[in-house]
């Protein structure tokens, strides 16, 4: 698999952008009305599919949050918008630790799994409707093996993708709207990956809101080669929720 050409999204982007912009309904340019942070913590309810290896051997990826849930020690997500109405800045980290049993044979013991995947994004609002974006996605996954009675060991990687994205926005009434956004690596360390979230959200006046939807990623990673190799082409998708405050 191979990255999204660069030229070909931001066509993609540009072509949807001015049509969006040409609309009688969404022309003009946003009221710049100084800066803004909004606050939304949110619980990703994800599961994974694919496939992964470590040590060499594949081995298929297939758990439901509820396996997740199970599995659980934290889970840190929250995102963070800076933002003065023409420009925005978002910090997106998502930090979980999980812990299950490992039987490896005649081997037991614990395996302890801590993810990290963060965004740092910069973007433009166009119209009041749409904006665009570029950045960066970091992922860290670190995986230890703690056998009992023998010395534990920890194998992992990080890697970092440059994103290219557009996101959209459209109020139904006066306390429903609809948000979305897609992005794709452009550049970086995976093989390819694509990112999509839409959300509705029930507004409770002009400065919170209740947001719930769903959210998918995709990523494929593969470094090293024999016992060395590592590789992660996993599908993260399922519903999300969140609440948001803007000061």
């Amino acid at each position: 698999m191979k990255h999204l050409a660069p030229h070909k999204l931001l066509s993609a982007i540009i072509a949807v952008t001015s049509a969006v912009c040409l609309s009688p309904t969404m022309a003009g340019a946003q009221e710049t009305d100084g800066w803004s942070v909004r606050l939304t913590p949110y619980l990703w309810m994800l599961g994974l599919d694919g496939t992964t290896a470590s040590l060499g051997s594949d081995a298929e990826v297939d758990a439901g949050f509820s396996d997740l849930l199970d599995a659980l020690n934290i889970a840190v997500q929250a995102n963070v918008e800076i933002s003065n109405g023409r420009w925005f800045i978002v910090i997106d980290p998502m930090y979980s630790q999980l812990e299950t049993d490992l039987m490896l044979g005649p081997i037991s013991g614990t395996v302890e799994v801590d993810m990290l995947l963060a965004d740092l994004l910069v973007g433009f609002n166009v119209s009041p409707n749409v904006g665009v974006y570029a950045g960066v996605r970091y992922y860290d996954q670190d995986i230890k093996l703690i056998p009992n009675n023998l010395p534990s060991t920890t194998v992992g990687e990080d890697w970092t993708d440059f994103n290219a994205g557009i996101r959209l926005t459209a109020e139904i009434n006066d306390k429903w709207s609809f948000g979305g956004k897609v992005d794709a690596a452009v550049g970086g360390d995976s093989d390819s990956a694509l990112y999509f979230q839409a959300v509705l959200l029930r507004h409770f006046g002009e400065r919170m809101h209740l947001d719930f939807g769903y959210r998918y990623y995709s990523v494929d990673y593969e470094s090293g080669s024999g016992l060395t190799r590592f590789k992660w082409d996993v599908d993260h998708s399922g519903p999300v929720i969140g609440y948001s405050w803007t000061f």
